[in-house]
């Protein structure tokens, strides 16, 4: 029987271990990016309903400033996530 056994399984452990904590990290960072593309999104997305509100209530050309706000906002987002 080879004694080196325990040993090889002991070392076997020790180098996982940092593997598994690497994966745990990747994890959080792929789980942050998800949230932060839903907020985005969901962002956006109350963005697009306040320009279509405000369109049908007071019309096109008295909505046009804040339709522009909100199409620089969806750009600063997007700049904030390419640079995360």
């Amino acid at each position: 029987m080879n004694k080196n056994i325990p040993t090889l399984t002991l070392i076997a452990l020790l180098c996982a271990s940092p593997v598994a904590s690497r994966a745990e990290s990747d994890l959080s960072k792929d789980t942050k990016e998800a949230v932060s593309d839903v907020k985005k999104g969901a962002r956006k997305t109350g963005r697009k309903i306040k320009d279509k509100t405000c369109e049908m209530v007071d019309g096109k050309m008295s909505c046009a400033g804040k339709k522009l706000k909100h199409k620089v906002e969806n750009t600063a987002d997007e700049v904030k996530d390419a640079v995360n």
